[in-house]
């Protein structure tokens, strides 16, 4: 099914836009709530606190990719709306590219150096 979001009602279509991201975030906070149960529960409060504290390094990182999927949306979005669906593919693709390019690297980043990030995160 093909929507254009270009036309009808602006509230329905907004919220059409909105519900997968909305969706998107319900799912984020019932895995940190269930994470931080689960881990206070059966683990205790070090690992609790080792669970919060890497938090912070997993919404930054989340938010680079966030921002990037946004920004490659606004790029979409124009190829879109002027009807060019071949610079729109060929945007796409190139967004998909950087993109898990830049995945790649930064988890290869994290996983090498989960020690030092840690380490500056916690101040310890």
């Amino acid at each position: 099914m093909r929507k254009d979001l270009t036309k009808g009602n602006v509230t329905t279509t907004m919220l059409l836009f909105a519900a997968p991201m909305i969706a998107g975030n319900l799912l984020q906070q019932f895995y940190n709530f269930a994470d931080t149960w689960i881990v206070g529960r059966f683990i205790g409060p070090d690992a609790l606190a080792s669970v919060g504290s890497a938090y912070t390094l997993m919404t930054f990182l989340t938010s680079i990719l966030i921002g990037m999927c946004m920004g490659s949306g606004s790029v979409l979005s124009f190829w879109f709306g002027k009807k060019e669906e071949e610079r729109m593919q060929e945007s796409m693709r190139a967004s998909f590219f950087l993109i898990g390019t830049i995945t790649i690297v930064l988890n290869v980043f994290v996983l090498l150096f989960t020690k030092q990030i840690l380490h500056i995160f916690c101040w310890q």
